[in-house]
């Protein structure tokens, strides 16, 4: 067999299904069949027949396995090896006419009966066959043969031709649930759910035909479970553009519209390339039901300009149900209109189904009963200067609408000719405070007053505009002027004015310290005010979150969450909104993530909806998806992350949170397995860097980069990316970094197969090295690694002896340095490649502890040395003993 071919076709099979996948084997095909290679023109065909299937191209499919049927029908004996490969291929055939509506209905039912002539030929059961009929019966809408072609299935034997145990039960729940029996589907699904899935299909698909039936039966946290798990799998994978579609008419009907909405603007480029006419109808109408239930939104598009939703509803509802008229005409059934006009006027399942646990808490606060304020109401009108002492009383209290109305109330009921001198001042003492965010405007109404005041011997109300001068000239960033204006006067208020008004002007004094780097004397004031008996629970609370914020500033992180904990004391929900963030980051900075989930949790929930506090809730976020990656909940860091994004990126000054927010998701994508993402979040990082970020952070995030590259076997693009890293650590004077980046590009390099550039990248690294102290430990580590590198570039040429002295110099090394684990790898080697004897390996294994890795590769390796010398009973008790 024509070598060449052989790796070209395994490269082509390690790609990830997709065109591209699809393109390389269409190469092969041609090679071989111009090469005469029959055997493995037979095979890649088959071979091509699923990544058609699997990349989303199912049309494609039927091409090469026509050829792949005739071949085998001119010659069955030629390719018997290939026997189970061919006939399972058989079975996409079938499901993929059903996708069509252009391929008759009677060709369907041809490759039926041909199916189930060649299961019977080869001896094979007609479980397979009989849920091939199922399927055609139940795209038709043929009820009765439905559900006996079910039935037959469920009774007959599984064997290796069946579907997997994830995918055969997932029919099967399609079924359940087509015909209401949505129980029976959950029950079946359990055991699929709970045991061990290997297919690529599964889990996802599994969850995906699960939606209805746990909706069905209220198992409303399984729904979500199974739809965040699902859709997260699918979102990235080519040709699944009718499941997208399920977890849009999912989110439509649990109230989730908005979230639909998402997945529809992320899936409509899918939607200009279908995987088929099936799959197009299905989204198309999903997408119709889900836009069709928002108002006045705006809908982008792929390639073309944004339309309102309502107008791209319209255009794919006709869509639909143009195809689905195609399908019935070719079905001589009304089966595919009807279900799609369901589906189009579908009503909820649910009102509204939090998709999250900050989601479901906010819906909780939503529904709690508010406190009715009838204070107001219960107060006699004012008249004249009443509606002074209305306003001061009401802005005192943090009624500020109110305050507002009474000012206004006053200067239009009272004529300004009868305005005393003391009367203007006051006026102007609310001008000042209404004007607050325009601090000008502020200070020229309050020095106004205070001369006025001055004139009028209202000492006191003198002291209180200065406090307000100073405070609010303090914010402005003259600390100096602030503070020889109002520090004087504010400590008198302090101790002497109106009891209500004491702990706000001591609260005012904590600020002006803490704006003017005063940080202790600001947490003295805070703490003092906590403990007054004269002040209520928001004022108190107010002050414990200003005392937190510096104490956690100062590093008195345990002072600091006891101080948060009173700051959730207040009533109102944005203040203990920003108490559970303050909590939550100190438990995250006190190494307890689990509380810090919980706090942050809250925080998020408080806040979330209330318009001007998104970036509150995106930089909550950022933390939340950071406690979430700390507790081992990957899905649900990235979830959070991914909604923190659009808030923190449209701001310029938040680069450093959006920073932050990536780096969690690199993390979180790594661990979901979810590789492609995680690497464009490393990219995004990069492309986002300043001018001025630090070369050492700039090659951590290029070791990540190469790193990910690794995983995804694009060797060659991962020697680049280590090589900028080891640069960037070399300008960093990270001499040790360097070096462990450079051995990195060696390793990309050697399993790309350029040993060469390998061994040259190693001997890069030597003098770096010789350049550092010898004993030091992280020394000893890469010097060792660079031996063992070497061991391993020389055993992949073959050159056993050199592997062997390279790997005794870096066991050397790591045992001088303490590393034990490497060192008995390094042993392990030895043994193997270095002698026959069977004592070293007999010592190692012998000094490991039972059931680490290492001891069961040493046990394994001496049970083959003892069987090579003859020393059976040894070589099975010991066999015994490493499979128990």
């Amino acid at each position: 067999m024509n070598q060449e071919l052989v790796d070209r076709l395994q490269r082509a099979e390690s790609a990830p299904y997709g065109k591209a996948r699809s393109a390389l084997l269409e190469d092969v095909v041609r090679r071989a069949d111009a090469a005469g290679e029959d055997d493995l023109a037979f095979y890649s065909r088959l071979s091509l027949v699923t990544a058609y299937v699997m990349g989303g191209e199912p049309r494609k499919s039927l091409v090469p396995f026509a050829r792949c049927v005739a071949d085998w029908d001119a010659d069955p004996g030629k390719y018997q090896d290939y026997s189970h490969l061919f006939h399972w291929c058989f079975k996409y055939a079938p499901s993929t006419l059903t996708k069509f509506p252009e391929v008759p209905l009677d060709r369907a039912y041809a490759v039926l009966d041909d199916m189930e002539r060649r299961w019977q030929v080869s001896g094979h059961s007609m479980h397979a066959v009989h849920q091939h009929r199922w399927l055609v019966a139940h795209h038709i809408g043929d009820v009765e043969a439905a559900a006996e072609q079910f039935r037959l299935w469920s009774t007959a034997p599984r064997d290796d031709l069946s579907d997997c145990v994830g995918c055969d039960p997932t029919s099967k729940v399609h079924h359940l649930t087509s015909v209401g029996r949505t129980a029976d589907a959950v029950a079946l699904a359990v055991n699929v759910l709970d045991g061990q899935l290997t297919c690529a299909e599964q889990p996802q698909q599994m969850l995906t035909a699960l939606l209805p039936a746990y909706v069905a039966e209220g198992m409303y946290s399984e729904a979500v479970d199974a739809h965040r798990k699902g859709y997260r799998i699918l979102r990235g994978r080519v040709g699944e553009l009718a499941e997208h579609a399920d977890h849009v008419v999912f989110l439509a009907r649990t109230g989730n519209e908005l979230k639909a909405v998402e997945l529809i603007e992320r899936h409509l480029n899918e939607f200009d390339d279908p995987p088929s006419p099936y799959a197009e109808m299905t989204f198309a109408a999903a997408a119709a039901h889900a836009l069709g239930r928002v108002d006045g939104l705006t809908i982008r598009l792929p390639r073309a300009e944004a339309v309102p939703a309502a107008e791209l509803s319209e255009q794919l509802t006709g869509r639909a149900l143009e195809l689905a008229a195609q399908f019935d005409a070719r079905n001589g059934t009304k089966h595919r209109s009807e279900a799609i006009q369901a589906m189009l006027t579908a009503e909820p399942w649910v009102e509204y189904l939090p998709l999250s646990e900050t989601a479901r808490r906010a819906q909780l606060h939503k529904q709690a009963p508010r406190p009715v304020d009838t204070a107001v109401d219960e107060q006699p009108v004012p008249t004249g200067r009443g509606w002074l002492d209305r306003a001061e009383d009401a802005w005192q209290q943090a009624r500020i609408d109110e305050a507002t109305a009474a000012w206004q109330a006053f200067e239009q009921e009272v004529p300004e000719s009868e305005w005393t001198p003391v009367d203007r001042a006051r006026v102007l003492d609310g001008r000042g405070l209404v004007a607050h965010d325009e601090p000008e405007v502020a200070l020229e109404a309050w020095r106004e007053a205070l001369a006025l005041y001055a004139e009028a011997g209202e000492e006191v109300r003198v002291l209180r505009d200065r406090g307000r001068i100073g405070r609010l000239l303090c914010e402005n960033g003259q600390i100096d002027e602030g503070l020889a204006t109002a520090e004087e006067p504010v400590r008198w208020l302090v101790a002497n004015d109106e009891p209500r008004r004491r702990g706000h002007w001591q609260y005012s004094l904590a600020t002006m310290y803490a704006q003017a780097d005063r940080p202790e004397d600001a947490v003295r004031e805070l703490s003092e005010l906590r403990e007054r008996a004269d002040i209520d629970e928001d004022l108190r609370s107010g002050a414990a979150i200003v005392e937190c914020n510096l104490l956690a500033q100062l590093g008195r992180f345990e002072e600091a969450e006891a101080a948060a904990t009173v700051g959730l004391g207040t009533s109102a929900e944005l203040p203990r909104s920003f108490a559970y963030k303050q909590r939550g980051r100190l438990r995250l900075e006190l190494e307890r993530p689990a509380e810090a989930a919980e706090d942050l949790t809250e925080a998020v929930a408080l806040a979330a909806g209330t318009p001007g506090l998104e970036v509150h809730v995106a930089l909550t976020q950022v933390e939340l998806a950071r406690a979430y990656l700390l507790t081992g909940r990957p899905l649900e860091a990235a979830e959070t992350g991914e909604e923190a994004l659009p808030a923190l990126g449209s701001i310029p000054e938040l680069a450093d949170p959006l920073a932050d927010v990536r780096g969690v998701l690199i993390d979180a994508y790594r661990a979901l397995g979810e590789l492609e993402s995680a690497l464009t979040k490393v990219r995004e990082l990069l492309a986002a860097a300043p001018a001025e970020a630090h070369p050492a952070w700039l090659g951590m995030v290029r070791q990540d980069e190469g790193l990910l590259l690794e995983q995804l076997d694009r060797d060659e693009d991962a020697v680049d990316a280590f090589l900028m890293a080891a640069s960037y650590h070399e300008t960093a004077e990270q001499p040790v970094e360097q070096v462990q980046a450079v051995r990195l590009a060696a390793q990309s390099a050697r399993y790309a197969g350029n040993f060469a550039q390998a061994v040259e990248l190693i001997e890069r690294a030597r003098p770096v090295l010789d350049a550092l102290p010898s004993a030091d430990q992280r020394v000893l580590f890469q010097t060792a690694g660079v031996h063992w590198d070497l061991a391993m570039i020389a055993l992949q040429q073959g050159e056993t002896d050199i592997a062997v002295q390279h790997a005794t110099q870096a066991a050397e090394h790591y045992e001088r340095g303490g590393y034990e684990d490497q060192h008995t790898n390094a042993r392990l080697l030895v043994a193997e490649h270095g002698t026959t004897d069977e004592k070293l390996v007999e010592q190692i294994f012998t000094a490991l502890p039972t059931g680490h890795d290492l001891w069961y590769r040493a046990g394994w390796l001496l049970v083959d040395r003892l069987n090579t010398q003859g020393r059976s009973q040894e070589a099975h008790a010991l066999h015994v003993r490493l499979t128990e």
